[in-house]
């Protein structure tokens, strides 16, 4: 008896690890996708895709191919910047629509934190949090992101994945 309820609780486990496996994969996965569809809508912004620093400075709104907006703002803070990427039933690709907001806090060297939350609807609803990734020389250099889908628990995806959606 002793040995057979080793072996369930063995299984059990070896299932517990496997399902959570499976669920960093998917988010993993998810965020790469995200990534990728979430980069190509900022290349509409002039103010984002200026060369110098400075010349980021500046407040526009675009629309979406399909519908909604994205509103794009940085203001001067003290030594650094604010940037605040807003996405308001934002669709450019059917089945990918995008509402929140992307905080960006960062100071004169680029270094910095994010916060806020991306909500997706379509074919893959989920949503993504940046309140635990922190900026280093102006992009993801640290922590993580917290995916998560419809009803199921946050799931950390390494902020390295925003790297590997630019390759």
């Amino acid at each position: 008896m002793k040995k057979l309820l080793c072996l369930i609780i063995l299984i059990v486990s070896m299932a517990s690890v496997m399902f959570a496996q499976a669920a960093k994969n998917s988010a993993d996965d998810y965020a790469l996708t995200f990534f990728k569809k979430l980069n190509d809508t900022q290349t509409k912004l002039t103010y984002m895709n200026k060369a110098g620093s400075l010349e980021k400075i500046g407040t526009e709104t675009v629309n979406g191919n399909i519908s909604g907006t994205l509103f794009y703002d940085v203001k001067v803070k003290g030594m650094g910047a604010v940037v605040t990427l807003r996405y308001t039933n934002y669709c450019d690709e059917e089945g990918w629509t995008f509402d929140g907001e992307i905080l960006t806090y960062s100071n004169m060297a680029q270094n910095g934190y994010f916060e806020g939350t991306i909500k997706i609807t379509g074919i893959a609803p989920g949503e993504v949090c940046y309140d635990k990734v922190i900026m280093k020389k102006g992009a993801p250099g640290e922590g993580f992101y917290l995916v998560s889908f419809s009803g199921k628990t946050a799931v950390p995806v390494d902020y390295s994945m925003y790297q590997k959606s630019k390759e």
